[in-house]
């Protein structure tokens, strides 16, 4: 998923952007302050309107003559267009203007990157560290860290944002690119250990706790992961990522009343979207609380009507409170819009059993198991719709048909149950011995699939033999 554009949320940057688009819109004259037209190019490179942004850098230079920024912004963004040519010429006229302006070199050094001219662009960086400051240096380091990239050469690149954030914590895009980095290299000790330094130098840089969230994440250390985001969202209150990697993670690790506490500051501070109000829908699922689930369901379809998940979720909740009409409903719609979900098929069919459609009910899980034959789930499904309905010699037939290449204990137990029900007892007995060797614990299923055998003789004394050993 992609990054919001915070700046939506500034009411001054919106009044700049609305005044721009409704001038241009006229045919007017279109002319800003240098600076409105930098905060109006931010504003467009940030809602990914590149080709947008690049038209206002080209009335910011046509009314700013001189200014050398305007070239910048103007270069920069053709190099993000993959335009290199077109922003070295920029860059030439922008050094017309400031001749000892670094960012210009710099911004040629990325521009010779992407036209696979590394050796010039190392030359360039090289020269500049001769009279750099640490902050400069750290903005050298990090360009020569992307021609690292560009040639290939991981660890050096590594190494190098290493020494680009220990020149200038402060600098944000190296810190970014640094945790890049890290998920290509898998070094997520090592980034421990150097995140854990840099916070003991300074506790309030959230990208620092944010790459750490992730290393740990990563490592399965889930609880320093989610202290790690929450610190970095405290440190930086826009940064939406840290939420939502939180949430997400919360959800995973089913405590859903502190991914709520998550999606709700997104819902608050940030853009919404259908995602969004899905995530919160599916905490409210979990939590049972099945009318809050449904009515974010309902805002998500606002976003995306076509999207056969949400009606999939809602029919699921309406099949959880028994409104098994309106669950039918939502579930073939899902179905109608993705007939290729195999878990779609088999809960309309949990659903016409409950409604006593049983022959429609039997064809949606054969057409579960058509769709996904190698699934056993699917297969176990139709198998206890049939037992339930009172024909077990139809639903070991089913398991037969299967022909599942799968020792699970979930499909023993249920071969079990049916040929007990099918009053083949010494059969069930041996399947049931093997089903206890495979997964003892899981023996609850047996009677959840079939309750009388809880009360069965047989099958208590095997219980018990097996439990001893």
């Amino acid at each position: 998923m992609r990054p919001m554009n915070h700046l939506r949320n500034d009411p001054a940057v919106n009044q700049l952007v609305a005044a721009y688009e409704a001038q241009f819109g006229r045919g007017e004259e279109v002319f800003f302050e240098e600076k409105a037209y930098l905060k109006i190019i931010d504003f467009y490179e940030k809602d990914f309107q590149l080709d947008k942004a690049l038209e206002v850098a080209g009335y910011a230079i046509t009314h700013h003559t001189y200014s050398s920024e305007c070239y910048s912004r103007k270069a920069e963004l053709l190099i993000g267009l993959g335009k290199a040519e077109e922003a070295l010429s920029v860059l030439e006229e922008a050094r017309l203007f400031a001749p000892s302006e670094p960012d210009i070199d710099l911004l040629q050094a990325e521009a010779l990157i992407v036209l696979q001219r590394p050796a010039e662009a190392h030359a360039i960086l090289e020269e500049m560290k001769l009279e750099a400051d640490s902050e400069l240096l750290s903005d050298i380091l990090l360009v020569e860290a992307l021609v690292y990239e560009a040639e290939g050469q991981q660890e050096r690149m590594f190494f190098t944002l290493k020494a680009a954030i220990e020149a200038d914590l402060s600098n944000q895009e190296a810190l970014e690119r640094f945790g890049a980095c890290i998920d290509l290299s898998r070094k997520y000790e090592e980034s421990i250990l150097f995140h854990e330094g840099l916070l003991e130098q300074d506790a309030y840089l959230a990208q620092a706790w944010y790459n750490l969230g992730q290393a740990h994440n990563y490592l399965g250390n889930y609880e320093e992961a989610i202290q790690a985001y929450e610190y970095a969202y405290l440190a930086d209150e826009n940064m939406e990522e840290a939420f939502r990697e939180c949430a997400g993670l919360c959800f995973e690790l089913r405590q859903y009343y502190k991914a709520l506490g998550c999606y709700e500051e997104l819902l608050e501070n940030f853009e919404t979207d259908s995602d969004l109000y899905i995530s919160i829908g599916q905490c409210y699922f979990h939590l049972k609380k099945y009318k809050s689930a449904l009515a974010f369901y309902t805002r998500a379809l606002q976003f995306d009507p076509l999207n056969d998940e949400l009606y999939f979720y809602m029919g699921e909740c309406y099949a959880m409170e028994e409104e098994w009409i309106t669950a039918i409903h939502f579930f073939e719609k899902a179905i109608q819009i993705e007939e290729g979900r195999e878990d779609y098929h088999a809960a309309l069919g949990h659903a016409y059993y409950y409604f006593d459609e049983w022959e429609k009910a039997d064809a949606c899980y054969r057409q579960a198991v058509t769709i996904n034959p190698d699934d056993s789930q699917y297969w176990v499904k139709w198998a206890v719709f049939l037992l339930d309905t009172g024909r077990a010699t139809e639903a070991l037939n089913v398991l037969e048909e299967g022909d599942i290449d799968d020792d699970s204990a979930e499909l023993m137990y249920c071969r079990t149950a049916c040929l007990f029900a099918a009053g083949k007892r010494q059969e069930a007995c041996y399947w049931l011995g093997e089903a206890l060797l495979e997964n003892f614990d899981g023996h609850r299923l047996l009677f959840t699939i079939l309750p009388d055998l809880e009360q069965d003789p047989d099958v208590l004394s095997l219980i018990s033999t097996y439990s001893l050993e």
